[in-house]
């Protein structure tokens, strides 16, 4: 990836194992686009983590941090009127997914916040366009269990 920040931080363990399996979308696995029409987590899943969601769509690697995806532009003046940049550390927040295309939801792991055991926070919309990212799962472990996402009990998917 040809990004003006490099990516530093581990993957947490979870994730890694998620990807190997098959779980969790790889480099050739669907796209984001491709989730629209066929979702990997059922609805009800995704609003025991986000509540007003029901659709979510898994990054596949190679992942980006909001700096890199903010270089990469393409989104016009999106991060700085709508990310709440300063309630984050662009560097050191890894996009993982979204809630789908027009939602302007990104769902990331804040390194900013843990090194170690990053939380999964989305960015929530309100009333007037106002946003904040809101923790939705203590860590990746807790986020793959709100999806139901268990690499040992699981199929993978026939991608």
């Amino acid at each position: 990836m040809n990004a003006p920040f490099p990516f530093t931080f581990p993957f947490p363990p979870g994730l890694v194992r998620l990807i190997a399996s098959g779980v969790w979308p790889s480099r050739d696995g669907p796209s984001m686009i491709e989730q629209q029409s066929r979702p990997i987590v059922p609805a009800e899943r995704v609003r025991v983590f986000a509540d007003d969601e029901s659709l979510i769509c898994l990054a596949r690697p190679p992942f980006r941090s909001v700096a890199q995806a903010m270089a990469a532009g393409g989104s016009a003046d999106f991060w700085q009127k709508f990310g709440a940049l300063h309630q984050i550390t662009p560097e050191a927040a890894l996009i993982i997914g979204d809630f789908g295309l027009g939602s302007d939801s990104p769902i990331v792991l804040d390194y900013g916040i843990s090194r170690t055991d990053p939380p999964v926070r989305r960015l929530r919309w309100h009333q007037g366009g106002k946003t904040e990212w809101v923790t939705g799962a203590a860590n990746f472990d807790e986020f793959a269990a709100m999806l139901r996402l268990d690499a040992r009990g699981t199929s993978p998917r026939p991608w």
